[in-house]
């Protein structure tokens, strides 16, 4: 004699008993190799962007949390709309913008430090040559 014990939780309950939910522990470790896989793609100077990375509380999205972030994930030059440049310089201020004036967006792409690799849309550049990668080590994470 034996016996046979089947499962019939639903599978909202099956994915969540496996962390496969938003915001369970494999959409954690997901977000944060992604995170983590796309780092060397962030636009990089001084390390503030880059750096600024972090996993939302939902664990389903990456946050950039710079003033310029949006700026540099599209990758275009704004400018002043009446004197047509990105900004001014100063000796003693360095670079700067008028204030209080909304910028234009021009089709000039912005020059990134450690291009090709670093520069706009990071995280969807690095998705595209790492997809295999980030779902072998997502699938490892899984079997633990």
């Amino acid at each position: 004699m034996f016996t046979v014990k089947i499962d019939v939780s639903d599978a909202a309950t099956i994915l969540k008993n496996h962390g496969l939910t938003p915001g369970g522990r494999v959409q954690a470790f997901f977000t944060s190799e992604i995170m983590r896989k796309a780092d060397p793609y962030v636009p990089f100077l001084a390390g503030a962007l880059k750096n600024s990375a972090s996993v939302s509380e939902d664990k389903c999205a990456i946050i950039y949390d710079a003033p310029y972030a949006r700026y540099h994930w599209f990758g275009k030059l704004y400018v002043d709309p009446i004197t047509k440049k990105g900004a001014f310089y100063s000796p003693t201020y360095r670079f700067w913008s008028r204030p209080d004036v909304n910028k234009e967006k021009t089709d000039r792409d912005l020059n990134y430090n450690g291009a090709p690799l670093r520069g706009p849309r990071w995280v969807e550049r690095c998705w595209i040559n790492e997809k295999e990668n980030i779902i072998k080590s997502t699938e490892a994470f899984m079997r633990k």
